[in-house]
């Protein structure tokens, strides 16, 4: 019985990590973003061969500019009304640690928001591009913001996302991606690091641990925020 069930597993641990191998790799969907036509992945949601479940949306965004997109984050988002102004239904509460008037790399964005029906409190660590893509897309054209996202009741991340606001003759393209089961601890050591994502970071683990429901509730939720925010920035940006 336990040699039958030894086998049975390598047999699931065979068959996982070849269907894996056939998967596309994060770092060739990064790319995407180097791409100015991105005419391979628009919007959806897919596993990766890491195990990631990938979240992508497009949102057009008329009359809104990249620096506009920018501006949201860097200065205007403050309170939490004003955290409620993009998105109605789901955004609860709201609170910045690390914030600069002007910046968000190194900022810390505390949200109390709805998924899928279920409430998320998430601690969003803006970072540099480099440490999310590999490389910074941005230029007079493109604004792009990218950031950890972790638990805000613990220490650990548990994923990671980039905006990407590109101008348009019409105003501005959005391009939102997400990388659910990126896993890391804020407080740990780099040993303890280590060891963790030696168990999280893997592909078998993530199948069991992040599902492509998380991510079509989370591109719904995203679609639908950005949406709100392409409707208000316009009329916000020139009162201001």
């Amino acid at each position: 019985m336990k040699r039958f069930l030894f086998y049975t597993l390598l047999l699931i641990l065979i068959v996982v990590s070849a269907t894996q191998f056939t998967l596309p790799s994060r770092q060739s969907t990064n790319q995407d973003f180097d791409d100015p036509n991105y005419v391979e992945f628009k919007s959806g949601v897919r596993r990766l061969r890491d195990g990631t479940v990938e979240v992508s949306s497009l949102v057009n965004m008329p009359d809104v500019t990249s620096n506009m997109f920018r501006w949201w984050f860097s200065d205007y988002l403050q309170t939490t009304e004003h955290y409620k102004m993009w998105h109605p239904e789901d955004h609860v509460w709201m609170d910045w640690e690390h914030k600069k008037t002007g910046e968000i790399v190194g900022s810390h964005h505390l949200v109390h928001e709805y998924i899928g029906g279920q409430m998320s409190k998430l601690r969003i660590q803006f970072a540099w591009p480099q440490e999310i893509l590999g490389f910074d897309p941005s230029d007079e054209n493109t604004v792009v913001l990218c950031a950890q996202v972790g638990e805000l009741d613990s220490s650990l991340n548990i994923a990671e996302m980039c905006h990407v606001a590109r101008n348009m003759p019409w105003g501005s393209e959005l391009r939102s991606r997400f990388w659910l089961g990126v896993v890391s601890d804020r407080e740990a050591a780099d040993w303890q690091n280590f060891l963790l994502s030696f168990v999280a970071n893997n592909p078998i683990t993530r199948r069991f641990t992040v599902s492509e429901a998380e991510g079509l509730a989370l591109q719904k939720h995203c679609i639908e925020e950005m949406s709100y925010l392409a409707d208000i920035l316009p009329v916000i940006y020139k009162e201001d």
